[in-house]
């Protein structure tokens, strides 16, 4: 992975998933449907029913069930994110987990601001698709977050909760 000092930013876009955020993940979901962004490994980074690799476009494809997404963190993150949210709120992906780098000042990340989402502490070490065994994952030059699309909210703390503060947006009282 490369990195860009003045930006504090990574030049790749594509992490795998760190293994202890997928075993929570399977432990909330018992079985996770569709992971819409597969880094195609065999075995997969993430073991789900279905899995779409970039070569065959998430994007374009049905999004239905328990949904995991570590997308990529370019510039297309928005499609992603808006994508997730859009068959959640229709009713086609009954439960999603998104990781996602903590950008709060992105138009982006304004489209999952009604749900919750566990700020990680620390950064997640992400282990890269090229990969060899024996190298160390490297750090995240950013903050991740964890966002939980989905009606199990007390699942999701006993799953997730000690990986750091989860917060909820408070409705606002009508004036």
């Amino acid at each position: 992975m490369g990195y860009n000092q003045s930006q504090r930013t990574s030049t790749s876009e594509r992490y795998n998933t760190p293994r202890h955020i997928v075993e929570r993940v399977c432990w909330l979901f018992g079985e996770i449907d569709l992971d819409p962004c597969s880094d195609g490994g065999d075995p997969p980074n993430v073991p789900a029913a279905i899995r779409y690799t970039k070569r065959e476009n998430g994007l374009r494809r049905v999004w239905e069930g328990r949904v995991y997404m570590n997308p990529p963190y370019g510039k297309v993150i928005g499609l992603w994110v808006r994508k997730l949210r859009f068959d959640y709120e229709r009713g086609a992906v009954t439960e999603a987990v998104a990781l996602l780098p903590a950008r709060v000042d992105t138009r982006w990340w304004r489209e999952l601001e009604n749900y919750p989402v566990l700020f990680v502490r620390g950064r997640l070490k992400f282990p890269h698709q090229d990969d060899k065994p024996g190298e160390p994952p490297t750090s995240a030059p950013y903050p991740s977050a964890i966002v939980y699309l989905g009606p199990r909210l007390d699942d999701f703390k006993v799953a997730f909760g000690d990986l750091g503060p989860i917060y909820k947006k408070l409705p606002v009282a009508a004036a």
